[in-house]
């Protein structure tokens, strides 16, 4: 049983690495859409995908430490967690302590992820609305006719300012 529960630790800490790898690169990315950094953007986007994929394996990993562990202790692998298998372990040993210390960095460093992930969404939402109404001030000055300049179009200044002085004299 101590193999497998080494083998659980590992797993568990691989996967914690990999979240705290998200949770950098979600602030990162924070920083790309407040500058606007597209090209920043795409290489975490890329560095995300790695992670999630890395994060895929080991999820399968786990499943299956779960599965030898169940099979081991004749726990219901449906309800297997890693609190239960400290209880059928016991808490005092090393092992069910650093399983237990892992599990809550794990839950710590998922908690910051998802917070910074909303915070991200909202930034996103709050960018969106901005190009929406650039796009749309834009559209709305192009179909209104309006040009840019300091004459209307067909304003003679020459024709105006000689009845002036024409006026005067």
């Amino acid at each position: 049983m101590a193999g497998i529960a080494y083998d659980l630790l590992n797993v568990l800490s691989e996967q914690k690495e990999c979240y705290e790898g998200l949770y950098t690169l979600a602030t990162y990315k924070a920083q790309a859409v407040v500058e606007k950094d597209i090209d920043f953007l795409k290489e975490i986007v890329k560095r995300e995908e790695e992670f999630v994929g890395r994060t895929s394996i080991l999820n399968r990993k786990r499943i299956e430490v779960f599965r030898d562990i169940a099979i081991v202790t004749g726990l219901s692998e449906k309800n297997l967690t890693v609190s239960s298998i400290v209880d059928k372990m016991g808490v005092e040993l090393e092992i069910s302590q650093k399983l237990m210390k892992v599990r809550e960095e794990i839950l710590e460093v998922l908690d910051r992820v998802k917070q910074e992930n909303e915070n991200n969404k909202i930034l996103l939402a709050h960018s969106m609305e901005f190009v929406d109404y650039t796009l749309n001030a834009i559209q709305t000055t192009r179909l209104a006719g309006i040009e840019v300049g300091y004459s209307k179009p067909g304003y003679q200044a020459e024709t105006d300012s000689r009845r002036v002085f024409d006026a005067i004299q």
